[in-house]
């Protein structure tokens, strides 16, 4: 289920200076490397969300709302340090009911805590952001003040514009409101990745050891499914070690749509349905999921390529990256993990590279 960045196939080694493994004559030797890892730090985050529109169910007080007659300004702003979370949200209702009342909601949220989605062994990513809704509820001509602790769902967890649910945490829920989004976006900063193996071929010699590490910032965009990213990769403790280097790399990401699904995973679809899992997934226990719409949650894949320049001492690595993770996008390439739903071992998974070292 995440998406935050990746590294792979096709990069180009040039050699620079003496090396007693080459000859001092300009020469292109082979590479290939196939990686498996994952996301080590969930960094820092910072969410906003927008919607401007229609609901798509609601139900206030005991009303169920006509969809098609309401009018909602929602809005959220939140920040994700390690396990700590802060942020507002916004949330204006008119509508009406199905026995034809006037039903307004005004409420402010002042978010202070979260659902974890993935917990990392630094930080998480939510499922859900929890605070406090204030604000007025009118019926008719009847007005109440609210207070009331509630559960707002993370984009994260639907992409391609929802819909989300927001819902109190009383029980029953005071209010349930379900909703797309046409505004979604996270920018992460100091995530870091690991692989658990790096192993291949520089010419005939084998690479039997080392790691890659990368600390990335990306911008993910819900709605549309993308991921713009930039950060630093090095690769240390390599076999050979004329491989030890580091730089810098760019690149995108996408989540794949069902078209993509059979010609990237091999099979369709690579999208699973999580909206049963709803209710843990928000601290929201007894959310009743009966009469609210389908397709609330969805565990994606995601997809990685770039481009990227490493320098060592003797080599300068420069090339592009692919990367297919595994379902949720938290691991590439099949190393243990908890979380991962279905794996994806090479060479459908993971991260691979191939080349040449020129030198």
């Amino acid at each position: 289920m995440n998406r935050i960045l990746a590294l792979a196939p096709v990069i180009v080694l040039l050699l620079m200076g003496g090396n007693v493994a080459f000859a001092s004559a300009p020469q292109h030797v082979p590479l290939a490397l196939s990686m498996t890892g994952g996301i080590g730090a969930a960094g820092d985050q910072h969410y906003v969300l927008a919607q401007d529109g229609v609901i798509a169910y609601a139900s206030i007080f005991g009303k169920t709302i006509k969809p098609h007659s309401s009018s909602l300004d929602y809005s959220l702003v939140a920040d994700v340090h390690g396990l700590s979370v802060s942020g507002h949200a916004n949330v204006h209702l008119v509508a009406s009911s199905l026995d034809g009342q006037k039903v307004v909601l005004n409420g402010k949220v002042v978010i202070q805590g979260m659902v974890p989605a993935e917990v990392f062994t630094s930080g998480a990513i939510p499922s859900a952001f929890l605070g406090l809704l204030t604000g007025t509820v009118t019926i008719g001509r009847n007005s109440e003040t609210i207070a009331l602790p509630v559960s707002l769902e993370s984009p994260f967890i639907n992409p391609f514009g929802g819909p989300i649910v927001l819902a109190t945490l009383d029980v029953p829920s005071s209010i349930v409101l379900v909703t797309d989004y046409n505004v979604a976006k996270i920018q992460y900063s100091n995530v870091q990745l690991f692989t658990l193996s790096v192993t291949g071929k520089l010419g005939q010699s084998p690479v039997t050891a080392g790691s890659a590490a990368l600390t990335t910032r990306s911008i993910e965009n819900l709605v549309r499914g993308t991921e713009t990213e930039t950060g630093s990769i090095a690769f240390t403790g390599m076999t050979p070690s004329l491989l030890d280097s580091s730089g810098h790399y760019s690149g995108s990401s996408i989540i794949p749509s069902e078209n993509q699904c059979l010609s990237t995973y091999g099979f369709e679809p690579c999208t699973l349905d999580c909206t049963a899992y709803l209710p843990l997934l928000m601290g929201a226990p007894s959310l009743d999921l009966s009469s609210l719409p389908t397709g609330l949650c969805t565990i994606t894949g995601f997809i990685s390529s770039g481009s990227f320049n490493s320098v060592g001492a003797h080599v300068v690595i420069r090339g592009t990256y692919t990367t297919v993770w595994d379902i949720p996008a938290v691991t590439f390439g099949c190393p243990s993990s908890a979380v991962t739903i279905i794996c994806l071992p090479p060479p459908l998974g993971g991260s691979t590279i191939t080349g040449t070292v020129m030198g």
